[in-house]
């Protein structure tokens, strides 16, 4: 048995040389609180309670882990999401804080018992967020990865949020034939070129398919939503979308001339250019 004073200690040893004192000792503790299954007060109240060996190899798997650059939520399969909890892979994206954002602004903005569709929906965040939020919403979500599509169903189940979900590729025709009162979506649209200036953990580990697309073509998916849109908003229907900050103009101007009105290019908590809304 080891004690978990020297299993944070030590945990904070090895990951100093990689991270920021501060980011090591926040590491080390969510490390033993989700390995060691401890309350925050159980890990500094009790510092003498032992631990398993296997949870000891466990925690020094992670450990391995973050010293290769892997995200956390990965290491520990876990995350939340507007105070969700939501299971995470390398299928799918770990949700970002700038897409809470956008969810709670469609939540806002979409009646009681709105028909909502989101597409891309990756680990069903968004769709799910929206279901608790709303829960006379009829919610549907669609992705083009079966894989993603498991870990979102797998989501839905954990937060009891029914969801209908289908496999479909956005970039492709979509045989759907509902009406939507509300579209959501976060595509891709990470350009190619803006690879160098991000992070190792997110180009090793997070799913490049979700991420990038063609300097050649940034708005790839913001065409096809819009005429995917255009054929299942209901009048007066909203389009929500998450935007490549350095895009925000061009992707206003691509909705206006699909005959979106009211656009509204809205900027998240670091002050960019985040998201955009558009009424058919």
């Amino acid at each position: 048995m080891v004690p978990v004073s020297q299993l944070y200690k030590e945990a904070q040893r090895q990951l100093q040389p990689l991270y920021s004192k501060e980011e090591a000792r926040a590491l080390s503790q969510a490390l033993l609180q989700h390995f060691g299954k401890l309350s925050r007060t159980q890990l500094f109240a009790f510092p003498g309670t032992e631990l398993s060996p296997d949870t000891a190899r466990q925690i020094q798997t992670a450990i391995a882990g973050l010293l290769a650059h892997k995200p956390l939520q990965y290491l520990t399969g876990e995350t939340t999401f507007c105070g969700f909890p939501m299971e995470v892979s390398e299928a799918v994206l770990i949700p970002r804080p700038e897409t809470e954002e956008l969810a709670e602004w469609a939540a806002g903005s979409i009646g009681k018992e709105a028909v909502v569709i989101d597409l891309c929906t990756g680990s069903g965040c968004i769709a799910i967020a929206l279901k608790k939020r709303l829960p006379s919403t009829e919610v549907y979500a669609c992705d083009c990865s079966p894989e993603a599509l498991e870990v979102a169903q797998r989501n839905a189940v954990k937060n009891d949020a029914e969801i209908h979900f289908f496999r479909c590729d956005v970039l492709s025709d979509v045989n759907f034939d509902k009406k939507a009162d509300c579209i959501i979506s976060n595509p891709p649209y990470v350009r190619e070129s803006e690879k160098a200036a991000m992070p190792k953990n997110v180009l090793l580990y997070e799913p490049p398919q979700a991420l990038f697309v063609a300097d050649s073509d940034p708005l790839v998916f913001y065409r096809a939503i819009a005429r995917f849109a255009r054929q299942h908003l209901r009048d007066n229907g909203a389009l929500f979308v998450e935007i490549n900050e350095a895009l925000g103009n061009e992707t206003k101007a691509l909705f206006a001339a699909a005959g979106f009105t009211s656009i509204e290019l809205r900027r998240d908590m670091n002050g960019k250019d985040r998201m955009i809304k558009g009424v058919l």
